[in-house]
């Protein structure tokens, strides 16, 4: 074996740049911010959904959550991975389940640094914009069940991309495709996504061969077959066209996603996620400046879903999924290469030069030992409970407030929570909940009533005694608490980092 060879051979061996990226993901989510991924209380009435499929052997098919719609029809449309999501918990509690998804999201980070050095990209690029995406999305890393969607969306995009580049069989784009749809439309209603991404790959296909900008036809016909198949894959569900309809009442819905957070616009004057995301637009702009060039699918691709990131922070995740690779090809060394004579060629130029033969034998690392090795001890840690220590984030979710509510034994319907804590409540105290954010499930009116609560909007407190509550669990600084605090009916009994709960006066009589 020549040395050169031998070289090679001992470099697939060695991690790269993405597997390094992949360990400070995890060591960032696990250990920096242990708490991180339960930032959001919704995970909570995740795993519950999950444990009652572990215990009956039955999806649920009416309200377990809330005592206040207690046995109406309820499509749990994410039911298998809220089942993934329990079978985990009932392993390794609430820290394998943090494990899991902090290893998942790392190895997506890794997936999209290897396509971005697919394309000849440099090292150095494709590790600084997988640092910019990671951050621009990290306000969506939770644990809930859009992993599965980040997951669909790389999945789709790569493979119907390298269909068209004339990469990827017919064959292999089914049996790619087919199988993820299957799971994908029962972990996440994102599912539509799909349809979407495939259509769009269609269209822009038959128009070029309509135009002769592509000479065969059986491309087109491949993808045709492809949106039937996914339809006719689709009803490989619990619920069958039942689940149409139960997506179309949620998308009516839009003046509740209009008040939910994650379905607002980013705020670019206050979030550093949005800064990032503006970050990934200015790498774009400047990579097809500079004679970059791009498929006519990968510009819709980005198009869309830049459409998206800027219509709500949720989608900013999606459309880093979709920009990296992107940007992997805009500055891939086979295309990018500018001008030598301007400042940013000749930085470009000298990173290249002192760096290209790391750059070389960079990209020769295959195996990813690295992340294998790291990813065992970490699920073997999390499993016997030695090092990883994960739970709900006590900084923005109640914790000491349980405890009371728990062991004075409150009325399980007698009681007033926050939305987005409903989840936690249910799966924390194992009893129903007055309102959970499944905003599809409970309805319009029903959330206009609990947002003129909340407010204390006009007319908000005969609405309030109405349901004649004994306690209520509700952040510190809200105006609820505020107000209920000058009542001399209403006692606060404890508070934690994040929450107060408040007692009638006469139960502690």
């Amino acid at each position: 074996m020549s040395q050169a060879s031998k070289s090679s051979s001992e470099a697939k061996w060695l991690p790269n740049v993405g597997d390094l990226l992949f360990v400070g993901v995890v060591h960032l989510l696990l250990f920096m911010r242990p708490n991180y991924l339960y930032s959001d209380g919704s995970t909570g009435w995740h795993i519950v959904s999950g444990l009652h499929i572990l215990k009956t052997g039955l999806i649920p098919h009416s309200d377990i959550m809330s005592y206040t719609f207690a046995g109406k029809p309820w499509v749990a449309y994410e039911w298998l991975s809220d089942y993934f999501m329990a079978c985990l918990v009932k392993v390794g509690g609430l820290s394998m389940l943090a494990a899991v998804w902090a290893i998942s999201l790392a190895s997506l980070v890794l997936l999209l640094y290897q396509r971005m050095r697919s394309f000849g990209c440099h090292f150095a690029p494709a590790m600084f914009f997988s640092i910019i995406g990671l951050i621009a999305s990290a306000s969506h890393w939770l644990v809930r069940p859009h992993l599965f969607t980040f997951f669909g969306v790389f999945l789709f995009y790569t493979k119907l991309e390298d269909f068209y580049r004339g990469k990827l069989s017919a064959r292999a784009l089914y049996l790619w495709l087919l199988p993820c749809m299957v799971i994908w439309v029962n972990t996440h209603p994102a599912f539509l996504l799909a349809y979407a991404i495939s259509a769009l790959y269609f269209c822009l296909t038959a128009c070029g061969a309509v135009f002769g900008r592509r000479t065969e036809g059986r491309p087109v016909l491949v993808l045709a077959v492809l949106l039937l198949a996914l339809i006719l894959v689709s009803f490989v569900n619990p619920y069958g066209v039942t689940l149409y309809h139960y997506i179309a009442d949620y998308l009516k819905g839009t003046a509740i996603l209009a008040v939910t957070d994650e379905f607002k616009i980013p705020d670019f004057k206050h979030s550093i996620h949005a800064v990032f995301l503006e970050i990934l637009f200015g790498s774009i702009l400047v990579g097809a400046y500079l004679r970059g060039r791009l498929t006519a699918t990968t510009t819709a691709m980005v198009l869309a879903f830049g459409h998206l990131a800027l219509n709500a922070v949720r989608n900013i995740s999606l459309f880093a999924i979709v920009a990296l690779p992107a940007l992997g090809s805009l500055f891939g060394s086979a295309i990018f290469s500018p001008a030598k004579d301007s400042w940013l060629g000749r930085i470009y130029d000298r990173i290249c030069s002192t760096t290209a033969e790391f750059n070389k034998q960079e990209a020769l690392s295959h195996y990813h030992i690295l992340p294998l090795v790291y990813s065992l001890i970490i699920l073997i840690g999390a499993g016997f409970g030695w090092f990883v220590k994960s739970d709900f984030d006590s900084e923005v979710q109640p914790s000491t407030t349980l405890q009371y509510i728990s062991e004075h034994k409150l009325s399980r319907a007698k009681g007033f929570n926050l939305d987005n804590w409903g989840g936690l409540l249910r799966y924390k105290l194992d009893q129903p909940v007055f309102i959970d954010d499944r905003a599809d499930f409970y309805g319009a009116d029903f959330y206009n009533r609990y947002g003129l609560i909340c407010e204390t909007r006009s007319g908000w407190r005969p609405v309030f005694d109405q349901y004649n509550f004994d306690w209520v669990l509700f952040p510190k600084d809200s105006t609820l608490v505020q107000e209920l605090k000058k009542d001399p009916s209403w006692r606060e009994a404890c508070q934690d980092q994040a929450a107060v709960l408040l007692v009638r006066t006469s139960l502690f009589k």
